[in-house]
């Protein structure tokens, strides 16, 4: 097998001689075509002008002008593929680029895209932009650095053009953005107008429509579902077989060493075993390629129980935090390092892969880098996290620590905070104390969360107290599909509740301020606002129980949420009822005591004594009345 070593040295050679021949053809033609030597003088001419904006104290504007032009010159230039043509390109980019620094200010434009192209093709680019900066002039590291700059900008530019596919019928698109030419002509051209994107549909969907689904970015499981349930890569509930197995191994275990399978049965591994980690033993898989798929990307750098002591101790501190973000953004680093391992060696072995979209020319970080994220301050908590996943990942991931600064991992965790959903699932443990994380998620309480999960397309779904969309988990894994709740038009802004919906107006605002800093202002939010206003307040003191004039039930329905708003209203007025009844009973309570009070004796005495007058005085009279009657006989 052709060594690095010697393909360098080949390489060398046939840029040599490529150089040689060059000359010799450059020297030919300049002495005997006229139009050559034309061309030759304006092309020196140029290239004067060009070191003369470049040199001396240039300011950056004058840089970035210059970086635009000089990407517009190698815009046409293929870069090579395989890791041997890479190899070889790599060295000839360098040599050249020497060769005109070498040549004075009037070579500095011509070497910053040589060693431009260079670093495209080189494996670790924070390491080789370190090198230019300590050997090249500052006008040409700092061109180098200008096109770098630039050509990032102009892949933003484009990346919603052809971001999210054309397939999952949705597009993002900037709310705040004039739609026609005129109305932006109109408005003041020095205006500076903050972005505002959202997720719109392309196309109608009827109730019930899925309008697209989306696998997730990252994944971890929450810690009340890290108890041998779930799938440690997939989010999926393990199989029922699995924990069959695992509850015979159990009880094998408990019954002693009498009820204990003989040896020749015990050597043969259980079913729960196959899809543990062989190392820790504490991360559980579903199935056989999703450990294989974990440990690739993540989880060699992850096991507690790895050769080096540093997993378990980034594992203890990412627990002590209460946090699920060091997690998260470990797993990241890992996963986009195994992606762009799996490419290289697919190009190596020469296997084509999948039809390419334009989509798919930005990578997993130019996606993470258009979401919204959260502002936070860095803590010292952040600080020893940081420090330990440097130690944790700096051998497989050169630069890492360089790259990662305070303030990156900070507005990683800011983007997890605003953008990660909760992925639902069944049987979920209740969190408990221990259990608790401090992370946000999006999280409509429809189920369950048994885990968090980042998604590409989703992360630009906006807020909506009565939303249209909802995020499902048809396949019980965290692949999610988004489904529509009531018909939607084309052209139709997505929203999806990020809080539990059913909530009291209130407390849904809230937490929307605490969490996401969103000052909520939604139909349904104004809605309720006006119907709590709308409801009488009912004294305590003056509030009969038998009375109906108190506020009708139907008043408090109109509400949107109507179940909200009479659970309100019926506790409320149970407790005013219970209130007027209280002071009702220590009203006769205070007549009782009265009746009781020592002159009562005396007070009965007397009226019993005028009862007894009356009633003599009324036998008198009708003893009168019956004397003075005639007989019967007598009126015969």
């Amino acid at each position: 097998m052709v060594s690095g070593k010697n393909i360098a040295v080949a390489a060398s050679v046939t840029a040599v001689v490529a150089g040689i021949s060059y000359l010799a053809y450059f020297d030919y033609k300049r002495r005997n075509d006229p139009k050559f030597r034309r061309k030759l003088k304006r092309s020196r001419k140029k290239a004067e002008k060009t070191a003369e904006k470049i040199s001396g104290d240039a300011s950056l504007d004058e840089i970035n002008s210059q970086a635009l032009e000089l990407l517009n010159i190698i815009a046409q230039e293929k870069l090579p593929e395989s890791p041997e043509e890479k190899e070889k390109f790599f060295m000839a980019q360098v040599s050249r680029g020497e060769a005109l620094c070498g040549a004075g200010p009037s070579g500095y434009a011509d070497a910053a895209c040589r060693f431009f192209q260079a670093l495209k093709v080189y494996p670790n680019p924070v390491e080789l932009v370190m090198i230019y900066q300590k050997t090249t002039p500052d006008i040409v590291f700092k061109l180098v650095m200008a096109m770098m700059a630039q050509e990032v900008q102009q892949k933003q530019a484009r990346y919603f053009d052809v971001f999210p596919p054309e397939d999952k019928h949705v597009r993002i698109k900037d709310k705040n953005k004039k739609e026609s030419k005129k109305q932006a002509k109109s408005d003041d051209a020095k205006e500076v107008v903050v972005p505002n994107r959202a997720l719109f549909t392309t196309k109608e969907f009827a109730e019930g429509d899925v309008v697209y689904e989306e696998d997730s970015v990252v994944s971890t499981l929450l810690p009340c579902a890290q108890n041998g349930q779930f799938c440690h890569h997939c989010l999926r509930k393990v199989p029922e077989a699995v924990d069959a197995a695992k509850e015979d191994d159990s009880e094998a275990k408990e019954g002693g060493l009498e009820e204990q399978e003989p040896a020749a049965e015990k050597q043969e591994p259980s079913k729960s075993s196959a899809f543990e980690c062989d190392k820790c033993h504490e991360s559980v898989y579903c199935s056989e390629k999703c450990r294989q798929d974990a440990y690739d990307a993540y989880h060699q750098y992850l096991c507690p129980s790895s050769s080096s002591s540093t997993a378990r101790e980034f594992a203890e501190l990412a627990k002590k935090t209460h946090e699920l973000a060091p997690v998260l953004i470990a797993k990241f680093f890992g996963i986009l390092v195994d992606r762009e391992k799996k490419k290289e060696l697919a190009r190596a072995l020469g296997v084509s892969e999948k039809q390419k979209t334009e989509a798919d020319e930005y990578t997993t970080w130019e996606h993470l880098e258009s979401m919204r994220y959260l502002e936070l301050i860095p803590t010292a908590s952040d600080a020893q996290v940081l420090r330990k996943l440097g130690e944790l990942m700096s051998n497989s991931v050169p630069g890492l620590n360089e790259f990662v600064t305070s303030e990156r991992y900070s507005m990683l965790k800011g983007k997890l905070d605003y953008n990660a959903y909760a992925v639902h699932g069944s049987d979920v443990p209740k969190e408990t104390e221990s259990t608790h994380v401090s992370d946000t998620m999006r999280d409509d309480h429809v189920a369950g969360a048994v885990g968090i999960s980042l998604y590409l397309i989703s992360s630009h779904i906006t807020h909506d107290c009565d939303p249209n969309v909802q995020i499902v988990f048809p396949e019980g894994t965290d692949k999610a599909a988004i489904k529509a709740l009531k018909p939607i038009a084309a052209d139709e802004e997505l929203h999806i509740s990020f809080v539990d919906p059913s909530l009291d107006v209130e407390t849904r605002r809230k937490q929307l301020q605490s969490s996401y800093r969103i000052s909520c202002k939604c139909a349904k939010c104004e809605a309720d606002l006006k119907a709590a206003e709308a409801t009488p307040t009912v004294n305590a003191d003056t509030i009969d129980p038998m009375d109906d004039s108190t506020p009708s039930f139907a008043a408090v329905a109109a509400s949107p949420s109507p179940a909200t708003a009479a659970a309100a209203f019926n506790s409320e007025h149970e407790k005013k009822f219970a209130e007027a009844t209280l002071e009702q009973s220590e009203q006769a309570a205070e007549q009782a005591a009265e009746s009781e009070s020592p002159e009562q004796p005396e007070q009965a005495a007397e009226q019993a004594a005028e009862q007894d007058v009356e009633q003599d005085a009324e036998q008198d009279a009708e003893q009168d009345a019956e004397q003075e009657k005639p007989s019967a006989q007598d009126s015969e």
